[in-house]
């Protein structure tokens, strides 16, 4: 916990040095499904992304970073054996990445704090464990790279996690 909260201040302080490269949001995709591999068991994984999606400037290892944690969150939180979807579309100069799950979902009031630092959802803190920092690192994580991050639940039906990067211009 000491390592994460050092690292949400280094990121919210503008104090880690982001490596941007021009780089096509699948290939973070594929490193978090990696690293999400054993906390996925159990759940199909559906991945739609179109063919002619634009590259964005990221720090690659951060970017994968944001998406390990909401893959980690959905398998977590849904029930095994049900589906997790990954989706990215291009809407304005912003690519805006989904990982949807068929979990609980998250009520409203909820849903405004579940990005805080050290927040743990209130019906989950003695059935999964963690520190709250995940989500807080993620939104740290986006913001850094002029992203914006957030959640769309209903309580029963799972949850959308999203965040949004700028489309790098073609001018």
């Amino acid at each position: 916990m000491v390592g994460e909260a050092a690292e949400i201040a280094q990121l919210e302080a503008h104090q880690i040095e982001l490596e941007l490269e021009e780089r096509g949001i699948a290939e973070a995709i594929e490193g978090a499904l990696e690293e999400s591999r054993r906390v996925l068991q159990g759940h199909p994984v559906k991945v739609e992304l179109p063919a002619d999606l634009p590259k964005i400037r990221m720090d690659l290892k951060r970017i994968q970073q944001v998406l390990t944690q909401l893959l980690d969150n959905a398998g977590k939180y849904a029930a095994r054996g049900t589906l997790i979807h990954i989706t990215a579309e291009v809407k304005e100069d912003q690519l805006v990445t989904s990982v949807a799950d068929q979990g609980p979902g998250i009520d409203n009031f909820e849903q405004g704090m579940i990005f805080d630092k050290f927040y743990r959802g209130r019906g989950q803190r003695r059935w999964i464990p963690g520190t709250g920092m995940g989500l807080a690192i993620a939104k740290a994580i986006v913001e850094g790279h002029h992203g914006t991050i957030g959640v769309v639940s209903q309580l029963g039906h799972g949850s959308v996690f999203y965040f949004t990067l700028p489309v790098v211009s073609s001018a």
